[in-house]
């Protein structure tokens, strides 16, 4: 049986599976009213009506054909129609779509029930290591499987509060008569929180490395090739999760230092208008004094002030002569290099070099075999790598990684694994299962 495309089946009803703006409303409006019970016809053209009339829509004339074409259209997906006792209830599709707007609309985040969850996952994966009968592949079909759009829905809703905050600026700057400055505030002050939530939301998050830490000792164990698809994926999920956070809280920090010169450049404008309005002011309303010399007179309700004063007591600011002359020059500080620790660690660092090489010789050379002879024994391989690196497991196992990495097309290649020891005489203590890998022509 071919898998359907799901491009082609949707673009033959997707207008029935995502309702426009109105039909959308008229459910929401239905499931907000009425949830799972039945509900009659009259009480649809009821909900109908009042949304229409709510987005200044309402059009009598054409309402009685407009309510058949509405009711009909929600029938497809969403309306069940009870024919004999002509009532209505949702369908489960319908029900879903409601239910899911409603969860995400109100859904508040908490960083304490991340907390609980992480903690709960990290506790259970520990424990599979005891329990006869579970594994890692267990572990995430039953546990993170469950839970892993709980977890990322926290962080979506974080970010849609960012944007709800600058969409709100934006919107309320607009109105007439508002107080900018005090707007401008509230803004910031709801920006801050968000970010104390997502400081709040990383720290809940840090159990993250601790499920990796237990992870990376799965992948050097000598059992990984079962689960190496679920490691990866909990491996990314978690990478992700941590790099969604910090995309908020950078997003948070490129919004505020524009609203901080929003504020200036706004005061600076405020300020340059009301000192035109006062100049236009005096200008408008000054009248000329008759006499010799042509002197304006101020408005009556302006208070006469000097504008210059020979008088005026002389003012004096004792500066110490530290702050004019110059600073003396700094010594540069000599910093000495531990040799002993550099050779340290260029050492450490040629090792990881070097093993990094092992391993891609090692993957080419599997690639290789796979290509020309269509398939590869790689329980014996990974012996054989074992044997050539003296009994460094780390070669062998990251090498398996990658193999698999490359070979996870499945139109182009087919991993099979069978519960079938594979051992070697001279590794006693290491058993593996045999795993083949075969490339499709």
């Amino acid at each position: 049986m071919e898998p359907s495309d799901l491009y082609k089946e949707a673009k033959l009803h997707y207008h029935q599976l995502v309702p426009d703006r109105e039909d959308g409303l008229i459910l929401l409006a239905l499931y907000q009213k009425y949830g799972d019970h039945e509900f009659s016809e009259d009480q649809i053209i009821d909900v109908i009506t009042r949304v229409f009339v709510d987005l200044g829509r309402e059009n009598k004339r054409m309402a009685y054909e407009r309510n058949n074409q509405i009711i009909h259209r929600l029938q497809e997906f969403f309306l069940w129609r009870d024919r004999n006792r002509k009532l209505y209830r949702f369908k489960k599709y319908g029900e879903e779509f409601c239910r899911r707007i409603n969860k995400r609309l109100s859904e508040s985040y908490s960083p304490a029930k991340i907390k609980r969850i992480l903690n709960y996952l990290l506790d259970s994966l520990q424990k599979t290591a005891y329990n006869p009968g579970e594994n890692f592949n267990t572990w995430v079909e039953d546990h993170f499987s469950a839970r892993n759009n709980e977890l990322a829905e926290q962080i979506e809703i974080l970010d849609q509060q960012v944007g709800e905050s600058v969409k709100e600026f934006k919107v309320k700057f607009k109105t007439p008569h508002v107080n900018v400055i005090r707007l401008i505030d509230t803004v910031s002050k709801g920006l801050e929180i968000i970010k104390t939530h997502a400081a709040e939301l990383t720290n809940a998050f840090q159990t993250t490395y601790d499920i990796d830490e237990h992870i990376q000792g799965i992948l050097e164990g000598s059992d990984a090739f079962p689960y190496l698809e679920n490691l990866r994926k909990v491996q990314l999920y978690n990478e992700q999760v941590r790099a969604h956070l910090e995309q908020i809280s950078i997003r948070i920090d490129k919004i505020k230092p524009q609203i901080r010169e929003f504020i200036f450049e706004f005061n600076q404008r405020e300020l340059d208008r009301k000192t035109d309005r006062f100049i236009h002011f005096l200008l408008d309303n000054a009248t000329q004094r008759s006499g010799t010399q042509k002197r304006l007179e101020l408005p009556a309700n302006v208070p006469p002030f000097a504008t210059g004063s020979s008088d005026a007591a002389a003012r004096f600011y004792i500066i110490s002569s530290r702050e004019l002359l110059p600073k003396p020059a700094v010594k540069p500080t000599v910093r000495q290099v531990d040799e002993v620790k550099k050779k340290e660690m260029i050492a450490d660092n040629q090792k990881l070099l070097d093993r990094k090489k092992r391993i891609t010789f090692w993957t080419d050379h599997a690639m290789s075999l796979i290509r020309s002879e269509g398939q590869l024994n790689f329980s014996l391989l990974f012996f054989l790598i074992l044997k050539q690196e003296q009994g460094n497991l780390i070669i062998p196992v990251r090498t398996a990684q990658r193999v698999v990495k490359l070979c996870r097309d499945r139109s182009l290649f087919q991993i099979s694994i069978r519960s079938e020891p594979e051992t070697n005489v001279e590794f006693n203590h290491l058993t593996l299962w045999k795993m083949d890998i075969r490339r499709i022509n």
